[in-house]
């Protein structure tokens, strides 16, 4: 399929988001595996809380050089071979880890993934998606992106924390990491493979000519100077650092509430479960509400969710409650993070500036992934009370959450004129949509 072929279009390119959904989510799986199996982990490495954050925040703190050079990395290599590649290798380093190797060798593993899972990976698979739904179909395109992410997320998490259960009575926690460690591997560099024959179905969407390269700086600059900019780095950075500190709701559930690892960690998958239906909803709100008001909401869902968690005694153990805060937290947050690209729609970043916006937005947005681990890693380790640790960081969610909101509604003072155009453009398709 050649560039001009490319029609964008929701529905006709449904099969390809929810491929890249499968390659979007199984990227993660290593690197995030201490957000359901925190414990186990730590005793199998034989780490601290702080050496397990500091692990989050080396991961962090590479993902960032790779959010801000992915844009460029998207523009110059094929995305079939990339993509894969980024696969497989990381899955080749999830091998390592059933070495239970130095903690020197786990700084190297994550930062290694910090270059896998983004600089040759993420920023390419957002360009992609960015071309194939209209401009009004962004909530729901990026949402479906979410949704297979999240169904396949919750399917594994079940089914592994399950199997996790049975495994460890028979070869002990250390056996049952270790077997965690190589089946997620070797899915990894499975799905790999297949993508990598599967993927050439996505067109090459590089730059042609040497034109667009010299523009490229003037497009950064561009992008430095819109206000617009700077609103969408600070919610991004507050909702993001918030959802990648999501699994310590489990350890917290465990150490506050009294609650079994076994319990907990399906708690915590149940946050999969919420995130389909926070996606599936949210994506469609976003479409007929406007995107900024539902990055909001969502926020404003989370800060709530958090709060109340933090005012619930200590020792309590009604499932069903925390079922329902939790399902709010994942719903809300995971809403959110499918509007953090498909938002930039409302500020007018043409596809052009993509690259430029994604280079300055990106790796300023993401760095709550380096600096939210140390904070958490801190807080657990210079309470020796876990009740007053976990307050004192959800606390913190709840603070920066309020200022993400903040710099949307700021962000929406800025860009009336086009989300009234975009508006109009909503109210069309749908009166279209009621006709037909």
């Amino acid at each position: 399929m050649e560039n001009n072929q490319l029609v964008a279009d929701y529905k006709k390119n449904r099969g390809l988001i929810l491929l890249i959904a499968v390659a979007g989510m199984t990227a993660y799986l290593l690197p995030y595996l201490r957000s359901y199996y925190y414990d186990d982990m730590l005793q199998f490495f034989g780490i601290t809380d702080l050496q397990m954050g500091t692990l989050g925040s080396v991961y962090g703190a590479f993902a960032i050089i790779g959010y801000c050079l992915g844009g460029w990395v998207a523009d110059r290599f094929p995305l079939k071979y990339i993509v894969p590649g980024s696969l497989i290798v990381t899955g080749l380093l999830g091998y390592v880890n059933m070495l239970r190797p130095s903690y020197a060798v786990l700084l190297f593993i994550n930062a290694a993934w910090g270059i896998t899972t983004i600089l040759t990976f993420w920023n390419p698979l957002m360009k992609a998606l960015r071309f194939l739904s209209k401009p009004e179909e962004q909530g729901r395109g990026y949402a479906l992106f979410d949704i297979g992410r999240g169904v396949l997320n919750f399917v594994f998490g079940v089914a592994v924390v399950a199997g996790f259960a049975v495994v460890v009575t028979k070869v002990g926690n250390i056996g049952g990491v270790n077997i965690l460690f190589a089946f997620y591997s070797t899915w990894t560099v499975v799905v790999g493979v297949i993508v990598y024959f599967l993927i050439r179905k996505i067109p090459d969407i590089r730059p042609k000519n040497k034109e667009k390269d010299k523009a490229f700086a003037k497009n950064l600059l561009d992008v430095i100077k819109m206000p617009t900019t700077w609103c969408l780095i600070i919610a991004m950075f507050a909702n993001y650092g918030v959802i990648v500190s999501f699994f310590y709701l489990v350890p917290y559930c465990t150490a506050v509430f009294g609650l079994s690892a076994a319990v907990a960690s399906i708690l915590g998958y149940c946050g999969q479960a919420f995130r389909i239906a926070g996606c599936a909803i949210g994506g469609n709100l976003a479409d007929r509400k406007g995107l900024s008001n539902m990055y909001i909401v969502d926020m404003a869902l989370m800060a709530l969710g958090y709060l109340a968690i933090i005012l619930l005694p200590e020792g309590f153990r009604a499932v069903g409650v925390l079922v329902i805060l939790i399902g709010i937290i994942a719903m809300s947050q995971y809403a959110a993070q499918a509007l953090h690209y498909a938002v930039m729609e409302e500020g007018d970043y043409p596809v052009e500036k993509m690259g430029a916006a994604t280079f300055i937005i990106t790796p300023l947005g993401y760095a709550g992934e380096s600096i939210f681990p140390l904070f958490n890693g801190w807080c657990l380790s210079h309470w020796s009370d876990s009740t007053t640790a976990y307050n004192f960081m959800f606390g913190g969610y709840v603070v920066v959450l309020i200022i993400g909101i903040i710099a949307v509604l700021i962000f929406q003072r800025f860009t009336k004129e086009r989300r009234a155009m975009l508006a109009e453009q909503r109210k069309a398709r749908l009166a279209k949509a009621d006709a037909e």
